[in-house]
């Protein structure tokens, strides 16, 4: 089969600037196209650039960022798109766009991502776990997987990621690659030691083990210049269906790329590593179902 070359773009995105952050990516796509990739990930809200969650319910902050998303969210597909889709068809490649869409004639806001190609997009990913977000961005409520030249994919958005149900779905689909899009922070000062940010590379090689797929992330880096002053974790990184990081970036710019015979290893994984079990196959969903409030063995008075 033919070798698929992976990229993810680690990026300092300008905050509420949109047009300085798609000049921005489409310099990126010439860099991926440069280096013969196939597939680019662009990190989450890239576009417009991502939420400040400094202010209180009900406060100015809150209001102004508000406007500022309904004013400059997009239609998928839209123009942001659409200059992607031709920058893209100069390589060939497909391109993961995270940005804030506009739905149902404008009256809602989306954190999505735009799956593109030289003939526009593909699909639409709507992020499902937004809690966090519920004052900006409505929720996803489908888990859609697509057909792509390259492999069967699916797409996920940062928080969703700490749900392994996600995944695990996007595989049951015949999904081989998850395009994962975020805005990871980090909490501490030291990016050796920080939990915050470790937890996103604990997930990541998790989802991708456990799934045996692959997994490739693309997250916001440095630090941002909002009211709170956030740091973002940064490493954006390719994992291998084996749970192996094959690519990684730390806190700087620039692109992480990856070639493989993408099939090949995913039949690998499935067949050979971890003992030659295979996760999805040996799964028992009989014995998995909801679980009550009360374990199965209290018996009722």
């Amino acid at each position: 089969m033919a070798e698929v070359t992976l990229a993810a773009a680690n990026v300092r995105i300008a905050h509420h600037d949109k047009s300085a952050n798609l000049r921005h990516f489409l310099e990126l796509i010439d860099e991926a196209g440069a280096a013969g990739a196939d597939v680019l990930v662009l990190p989450e809200m890239g576009l417009q650039g991502y939420a400040d969650f400094a202010f209180g319910i009900g406060e100015r902050g809150v209001a102004e960022q508000k406007q500022y998303y309904f004013r400059e969210a997009e239609p998928i597909p839209g123009p942001a798109t659409s200059a992607v889709a031709e920058r893209a068809a100069h390589y060939g490649m497909i391109v993961q766009l995270g940005l804030a869409e506009s739905a149902l004639d404008g009256n809602l806001v989306f954190n999505s991502t735009a799956l593109i190609s030289a003939d526009g997009v593909i699909g639409v990913y709507r992020k499902v776990h937004n809690q966090a977000e519920a004052l900006f961005f409505g929720a996803g409520e489908q888990t859609p997987v697509f057909d792509t030249p390259v492999a069967r994919v699916a797409s996920l958005i940062c928080y969703d990621l700490a749900f392994p149900e996600l995944m695990r779905v996007f595989a049951l689909r015949g999904a081989t690659v998850a395009l994962m899009s975020t805005a990871w922070p980090m909490k501490g000062t030291d990016p050796g030691t920080d939990y915050y940010g470790e937890s996103m590379n604990l997930c990541a090689r998790a989802s991708a083990f456990f799934n045996r797929m692959w997994l490739v992330v693309s997250n916001h880096c440095e630090t941002a210049a909002y009211s709170t002053g956030i740091d973002y974790w940064g490493h954006s990184q390719i994992v291998d269906p084996h749970g192996t990081v094959v690519s990684a970036a730390d806190q700087e710019e620039g692109l992480v790329l990856h070639t493989a015979d993408l099939a090949a290893e995913v039949l690998r994984a499935r067949t050979e590593s971890f003992f030659g079990v295979n996760l999805l196959a040996d799964r028992r969903p009989q014995h998995y179902g909801a679980v009550s409030d009360r374990a199965h063995y209290v018996r009722e008075a």
